[in-house]
């Protein structure tokens, strides 16, 4: 079983968002995968409770207050885990422990930029991270290809050794699709087809593409 952490310390960055999407990408690429929601919030969690009963089944499952989510099936593939936002400390490691890759969203602002900064050098302490046994693999989240922040955020992240695996759009449909329980990777028409490229270079680093 592989495992991906989708983390931030700064709030509103994407990362519910990231972690359903992911996991419905890696659904459909045949893979059995596990989602498990680690945010007080349990956004994950109502996501998965609405999700329809004709899409492809992705189980959910709480992150205990211990170092490790609840029972993950033996067959599990992939986790994905949605952390909260503030993660450090104790909490960050038992996390760190588990994964294989590190995939932190960070969208466009000076705030956002120092902060995922200051967040992903912090982590780089751990054992796991130090030793190169994470791939840190940053993407630029709610992203607007017409301004000149989306530029600046790659610049800023590149200069400061993270630089962005993918660039995500803002789109309505995420939020929309979310209110099902679905993702853009649960439809095939061409619109969607065009936003589930700008998750083709991320994918690739997981080799799923």
């Amino acid at each position: 079983m592989k495992t991906i952490l989708v983390a931030n310390s700064k709030g509103g960055s994407g990362k519910t968002m990231t972690a359903i999407t992911l996991a419905s990408a890696i659904r459909a690429s045949g893979a059995r995968v596990t989602l498990a929601d680690g945010d007080p919030q349990r956004s994950a969690r109502t996501w998965a409770k609405r999700r329809s009963p004709y899409a492809a089944r992705i189980q959910c499952v709480k992150w205990l207050s211990g170092d490790a989510p609840e029972f993950v099936p033996a067959k599990t593939d992939w986790l994905i885990i949605d952390s909260a936002a503030g993660l450090s400390g104790a909490r960050a490691s038992a996390m760190i422990g588990l994964a294989n890759y590190l995939v932190t969203p960070v969208m466009a602002s000076v705030f956002d930029e120092l902060a995922a900064r200051k967040f992903l050098r912090n982590l780089s302490s751990i054992k796991r991270l130090k030793k190169g046994k994470v791939e840190v693999l940053p993407v630029a989240s709610r992203a607007d290809l017409r301004r000149k922040d989306t530029v600046s955020l790659a610049e800023f992240m590149k200069a400061n050794g993270f630089p962005l695996v993918a660039t995500i759009s803002e789109r309505a449909a995420y939020v929309e699709l979310a209110r099902e329980g679905l993702s853009v990777f649960d439809r095939t028409q061409a619109p969607f087809r065009k936003m589930q490229a700008q998750w083709a270079p991320l994918l690739t680093r997981l080799g799923i593409q």
